[in-house]
């Protein structure tokens, strides 16, 4: 296969019409790396011989020795399907092990399509459930390839019968998922409460669009391993007018899937296959093919595969009909025959759509999320829609999206050297040291991105907006002021993504992935990049997955700290998903998703960012606190015991030291279907505060949204407690402990915008309501068991008294001082009263 043209590739990228932007989403094993092999094979990038065997998108040593994808990398491909058309697809490989599941995020979001890998003896598993959810909620377009039809004939020994009733409830799986997200959606939108409102939105709902069905040809069937995979249009014009009495070619792809078989005795196509005791014809006339191809593999004959291969135009050699091993001319057979790239880059380019065919929902989906009223966005700002979905590379108006920042190595650069010393120059310069372990190599980051309008060119002046960034705050007369979360930076250099490789290039316009060099020192891990001011921040990445595994830690040599804590930033930067914390006792803490990643995370800090010897503690577990009902220990006498339990006082009352102030609370457990609710509400409430503290004016959907929790929430919560009374909540004012003032204060609701009590203007307790505020945020952010956070605890308070005759002047208390040290010790008295 002769390797195509950078110049070719670069050709194609000035078309959005021809250019595909598609990832491979599957489970972990599910064959994503060998099919990715197999299409870059196809370019002449690499030998056919070594498709599945080489894994050329898997660049680190780590990923080759543990055999599975650990991030996401990019390719260009030229294909140039059966009509002549050429095509530009951008292929990014994607992880399928759920501790890299942000890198699954970072490539979804850059792309307008997706193939669904899925093992057919594996079937439907937990990550091809998450897959199919990121493409659905991301509106991506896909295929569904259901991969290594080969281990149905030579691991599972079914015959082709057994194997097509198999592939047909697999596929049964793959919709069943896929509705079920479907009928979610629905119901979520219409927001509706009744069971008769619900069957009747689904069935309004056009549905017609979303399920895998072979007919349609978003269904292939294949094996990235031996390079070949077809869809139901292949076999149709094979037999079109080959069956007696078959020759309407629509007829027979309908009837190819499904109940059907072929009568020779009547020569036609009839229904009631299993009825009549008949092969369908997709056995009949696919699998029974290919069964008898792998039977080769072990009862070698050498004149019928030969014979085999004529008839299907492929040409063998001598040394591969008689390889030692039988697998090989088969493979040569069935890639020759049903060659990969040619159905499955087909069956692509006709069903993802092109950059220029992005929706108007989602254009704006990723200007502006579901809890922001677009219109609030100035009118400048609202037409950056029409940018995006015309995706013109001549507009004016420059909009690019960074989804994560990678190192690459040096040697990915050795064919453009004065890029690579002027990016090393200029980091070395930034940075002021001469990299984490001293040896002088500076570790470089590109981002990876995607065009959306104009055209990106080297030289290039561009902001990098911050996801703080709101348009809103900015008008066209103050176009000069300084906005901590705006960056003017110029472009140092642009490159082609190509697996291992980098092409520098001097353009990319709209429509095209790809890699930027010089914004390591501004991007830290997402950004959004534009000519104007008036661009938003794209909204942040879905994650479908939070690191809970947390380890401490420092270096073997304790003078090596700074070492570490630049390459604690560097690993930041390079991963996704993983956070680094700073704890009070000063511990550097790694938060990752998993063990898998936790291991990756040591290898890269020891190997690549800082290059120290780490000591690196045991995992350390989250815990969260809270109270749980009276439980009586005694068999005997249980409703005693309850009984004496609720006699107790359950009220704790304190007192400042200076006898000034009085606090009287008492501490109730949460319904854990309460707890729930506002859990699965954190990003809600977490866009109120935000809106609050901003006094900005709710958005209708963050409104509503708003009112449908709180009448949620009054449902759950007891009708004994003052719902309307609730003061705060805690930690972070979004989390699942509710603080209930049952006294006489007028305090600040926590439910309506900009409503402020009717306060007594004399009360002195009004200084002090952000300092008691403050010390429930702190109470609930540190329980008194181990300092973990707080969950489903509900703090009534009964009194409040301020003693203003004590001869001291409160006006010199610092009103957040005394308060909060003495609410977070009374928490923690209350909590050990309560055990």
């Amino acid at each position: 296969m002769v390797r195509v043209d950078l110049s070719k590739l670069v050709q194609l990228q000035t078309d959005a019409r021809q250019v595909r932007n598609i990832c491979i989403l599957a489970h972990v094993d599910h064959g994503k790396t060998t099919l990715a092999d197999s299409l870059i094979a196809s370019n002449g990038i690499i030998s056919t011989r070594l498709a599945g065997k080489l894994r050329y998108m898997d660049s680190r040593p780590d990923e080759q020795e543990r055999q599975i994808t650990m991030k996401s990398s990019s390719i260009a491909l030229h294909f140039r399907s059966e009509s002549a058309e050429e095509y530009l697809v951008n292929l990014i490989d994607s992880p399928g092990h759920v501790d890299f599941s942000s890198e699954v995020s970072t490539a979804i979001r850059l792309c307008d399509g997706a193939i669904i890998v899925v093992d057919v003896v594996e079937g439907v598993c937990p990550q091809t459930r998450v897959c199919l959810q990121q493409a659905y909620n991301e509106q991506l377009s896909t295929v569904l390839l259901l991969n290594k039809i080969d281990r149905l004939v030579l691991e599972k020994r079914l015959d082709p019968a057994e194997a097509y009733h198999h592939l047909a409830q697999v596929l049964e799986q793959v919709n069943a998922v896929v509705g079920n997200l479907f009928a979610t959606d629905v119901l979520a939108r219409e927001q509706i409460s009744t069971t008769a409102d619900q069957t009747s939105a689904l069935e309004e709902a056009d549905d017609s669009f979303l399920y895998y069905t072979p007919q349609q040809g978003n269904v292939l069937f294949g094996s990235a391993l031996d390079g070949w995979a077809f869809d139901l249009a292949t076999f149709a014009r094979f037999y079109q007018g080959k069956l007696d009495g078959v020759s309407d070619g629509e007829a027979l792809l309908n009837a190819l899937w499904g109940d059907y078989f072929y009568s020779p005795r009547k020569k036609a196509i009839e229904s009631g296959a299993t009825e009549k005791g008949r092969k369908p014809l997709f056995v009949q006339l696919v699998l029974d093919n290919l069964w008898n191809i792998y039977g080769l593999v072990e009862n070698r004959d050498e004149a019928k595969l030969r014979a085999i291969s004529e008839r299907c135009g492929v040409v063998q050699n001598v040394r591969d009909l008689r390889h030692a091993d039988g697998r090989v001319p088969v493979r040569n057979l069935l890639a020759g025959w049903l060659p990969m790239e040619r159905s499955l880059l087909g069956a692509v380019c006709q069903a993802v759509p092109h950059p220029r065919g992005i929706s108007e929902v989602k254009a704006e989906k990723l200007l502006c999320s579901r809890l922001t009223d677009f219109e609030s966005f100035p009118a400048e700002t609202q037409a950056l829609k029409q940018d995006i979905i015309r995706c013109d590379a001549d507009s004016e108006r420059l909009i690019v999206f960074v989804s994560k920042m990678f190192p690459i190595e040096h040697g990915a650069l050795a064919g453009a050297k004065d890029t690579l010393e002027r990016l090393t120059k200029a980091l070395s310069l930034d940075d002021g040291s001469d990299g984490g372990g001293g040896d002088g190599e500076v570790e470089i980051f590109l981002a990876f991105a995607r065009v959306y309008s104009g055209t990106l060119r080297k030289g290039s002046r561009v902001f990098v907006i911050g996801p703080k960034y709101d348009p809103r705050t900015m008008h066209t007369n103050d176009s000069d002021a300084i906005n901590p979360h705006l960056a003017e930076i110029e472009i140092d250099s642009l490159f082609l993504l190509m697996g291992r490789q980098l092409e520098p290039v001097d353009s990319v316009p709209a429509g095209n992935i790809v890699g930027i060099g010089g914004l390591q020192n501004v991007v830290l891990k997402t950004a959004t990049l534009s000519n104007t001011r008036f661009c938003p921040p794209f909204v942040d990445l879905p994650l479908i997955a939070t690191p809970i595994l947390r380890v401490a830690v420092e270096p073997k040599d304790i003078q090596k700290m700074p070492q570490l804590v630049r390459g604690l930033k560097l690993l930041n930067q390079a991963d996704a998903c993983v956070e680094v914390r700073v704890q009070e006792s000063g511990e550097h803490v790694l938060l990752t998703l998993g063990e898998v990643h936790l291991e990756r995370c040591i290898k890269d800090l020891q190997e690549t960012y800082a290059k120290i010897e780490l000591n690196v503690s045991k995992p350390i577990v989250p815990f969260k606190e809270t109270i749980v009902p009276f439980v009586p220990t005694s068999e005997d006498n249980p409703e005693e015991e309850i009984a004496k339990d609720r006699e107790k006082d359950k009220t704790v009352t304190l007192q400042t030291p200076n006898r000034q102030c009085t606090i009287k609370l008492v501490a109730l457990p949460i319904a854990q279907e309460a707890v729930d609710l506002l859990t699965s509400n954190e990003s809600v409430l977490k866009a109120y505060v935000k809106a609050h503290e901003a006094k900005q004016k709710l958005p209708q959907a963050l409104h509503d949204s708003i009112e449908e929790l709180r009448t949620n929430l009054k449902k759950l919560l007891p009708e004994t407690l003052p719902f309307e009374r609730i003061w705060s909540l805690g930690p972070k004012r979004c989390g699942t402990n509710l603080l209930i003032n049952c006294t006489d204060f007028k305090h600040t609701s926590v439910w309506y915008e900009n409503e402020t009590a009717q306060r007594v203007s004399d009360d002195p307790r009004n200084q002090y309501e952000s300092s008691f505020l403050n010390g429930f945020q702190m109470a609930s952010l540190a329980g008194p068991l181990c300092d973990e956070p707080m969950q489903g605890v509900c703090f009534l308070v009964e009194r409040w008294e301020v003693d203003v005759t004590i001869g001291v002047d409160l006006a010199s208390v610092a009103s957040h001082g005394p308060l909060s040290g003495m609410y977070m010790k009374f928490v923690k008295q209350l909590k050990s009263e309560i055990e």
